[in-house]
């Protein structure tokens, strides 16, 4: 085992050094780390200069600071064992030693064969607490890698599964709240389907660890070291997703997630054949917006498709690319595109679709698909960039991503035209609404969920109906209410089943249903946990005090 640090204190001089040799006598798995001439200097050294020990042996009769005030104090903030030395007319002292924790006493003066006994007893106590530690240790360690693969496990049936009930938000409450920040990144191997024919099935395995070992090994080295919360798991296939929480926000904050991404990226460059684009999602305060987090990153994703890949993206470079020309898109061009987005921006359709049919002219007459999907896209993410303006881009996460594609699926020009105009009107309308003023939004948001409460409700459908970004949303709701939105659904969906209980012979399973769980079982844990009853002992008391009035 380790050295056994011990703190001597005796206000003899004489005494104190016999105790010390008799200690280090003992061999070198005994280290003393003090020796001390009175209870209060021990005291200021261990709250000075943080000095931590396993034994106190001392003196209980000393003038400044006796043994048992200096073991009292010590005790309420260390853990350590202690050997009391007195005289024969000490014994009221020993028998409030005892009281207090000390483990024996030793009479003076100091038999070296009796001091041998009781220093072999206290090493066995300490070598025994020794071992309780490191098995309790263990223990924690073992419960917080359970702890953190169930979490994984959450947030990767999180990354696949669509769109949810806020009922299944429940598993939020497994992670840090109440307080700091996450943010959550994507990584995505760019060219995979180019380099298929040039590596053997064994050869993509090896790949993939190797990857993977990258992402463990950068996490652990980078992010841990900045007292990040950390969580990574495997998306797709050649595709990672990192979630990240730190509860306290540091001045230099935005710029590590920036920093650690670019040296993954370099770093995934530099040992495999691959190059990787990663994109950086905003901060977010509350876990019920990790599905709409992940739409805004896949479709930032998008952006690689313009800019090439082995790139970081950033949530805010939406607000950059309108500022960007490419090299390609004659000035012809340029001009019907920002013709349309004023046009756009105005809520003047006639002109938009005027504008609209100049641009597709210019767009006609480009001589090579590349070049029209270019600047298609271009005009597409205007479109996009002014939604997100105004805050209006999360209440459809699936927007730009939906619009992306319309290059890829029109099977002739007419096509795409229809399918640009048709995308393009169809976000006005939504502009319109989103326009539209709201009185009360949380009344607004609050009748919604009363009406809806047997349907799928979700924080972007919630969210929908007051016009608002969930993300501003969520933090909107909490401050108006005190209490987040997912504790006011749970709490109006209870407060349904209370009546359906009382009211109605429903059955359990009915009822659960008709307030939106589908799961029988997680609806009655849900309602003990909320409750302190399962549902049939609430209806069965609730009958028998109305049968007793």
């Amino acid at each position: 085992m380790t050295q056994i640090k011990t703190v001597i204190v005796d206000d003899e001089g004489r005494i104190r050094r016999g105790i010390e040799r008799m200690v280090r006598s003992l061999g070198d798995e005994w280290e003393i780390v003090g020796t001390f001439s009175d209870g209060l200097e021990v005291y200021e050294a261990v709250t000075n200069q943080s000095i931590s020990f396993d034994l106190l042996i001392s003196d209980i009769r000393m003038p400044e600071m006796d043994g048992l005030t200096l073991n009292k104090k010590l005790k309420s903030h260390l853990s350590f064992l202690t050997i009391f030395i007195s005289g024969y007319d000490d014994f009221e002292y020993l028998q409030t030693a005892l009281r207090d924790g000390a483990v024996n006493y030793i009479l003076k003066p100091i038999d070296k064969e009796q001091f041998q006994i009781q220093i072999d007893e206290v090493k066995q106590k300490i070598e025994m607490l020794y071992e309780e530690k490191q098995e309790w240790l263990t223990m924690q360690e073992k419960a917080s890698q359970l702890e953190y693969t169930k979490q994984v496990q959450l947030l990767s049936e999180m990354t696949w599964n669509e769109e949810k009930d806020i009922s299944y938000l429940d598993w939020t409450r497994q992670f840090p709240g109440g307080c700091g920040c996450y943010q959550l990144i994507h990584i995505s191997v760019d060219q995979v389907l180019s380099k298929t024919r040039d590596f053997l099935p064994e050869d993509w395995n090896k790949w993939s660890q190797a990857i993977e070992q990258i992402i463990e090994e950068s996490v652990e080295a980078e992010i841990q070291v900045q007292l990040f919360n950390s969580w990574w798991w495997r998306g797709s296939k050649f595709s990672y997703w990192i979630l990240l929480h730190m509860e306290e926000r540091s001045h230099d904050y935005e710029f590590l997630p920036r920093k650690f991404t670019e040296q993954l990226r370099v770093t995934i460059q530099k040992i495999t054949p691959f190059t990787a684009s990663i994109a950086i999602g905003h901060e977010f305060k509350d876990l019920a917006l990790f599905s709409n987090m992940k739409y805004d990153l896949l479709t930032l994703l998008q952006f690689r498709m313009i800019q090439g890949g082995n790139r970081v993206f950033q949530a805010d470079s939406f607000q950059d690319i309108k500022g960007q020309k490419s090299k390609g898109i004659s000035s012809s061009i340029l001009k019907y595109t920002e013709q349309v987005i004023n046009s756009f921006a105005q809520g003047k359709k006639d002109e938009l679709l005027r504008s609209l049919q100049g641009f597709f002219r210019e767009v006609e007459a480009l001589p090579s698909p590349l070049m029209i999907k270019e600047a298609v896209h271009y005009l597409l993410i205007g479109i996009a960039n002014h939604w997100i303006e105004n805050d209006g881009y999360s209440e459809d996460p699936d927007l730009l991503t939906n619009a992306l594609t319309i290059t890829k699926q029109a099977v002739n020009f007419i096509q795409l035209k229809d399918q640009v105009k048709v995308w393009i009107l169809q976000v006005m309308e939504k502009m319109v609404g989103l326009k539209k003023e709201q009185q009360n939004p949380i009344q607004v948001a609050k009748e919604w969920i009363k009406n809806n409460l047997g349907e799928n409700i979700s924080i972007k459908k919630i969210a929908q109906q007051v016009y608002m970004n969930p993300n501003y949303f969520c933090d909107y709701f909490k401050n108006q209410t005190g209490e987040t939105i997912l504790d006011y659904v749970t709490s109006a969906r209870l407060e349904k089943a209370k009546e359906l209980l009382e009211k109605t012979d429903l059955k359990i399973y009915d009822i659960a249903i008709s307030v939106g769980y589908q799961d029988t079982k997680y609806f009655s844990r849900l309602f003990k946990q909320w409750l302190g009853q399962t549902p049939s002992q609430f209806r069965d008391q609730y009958f028998k005090s109305t049968a007793d009035k």
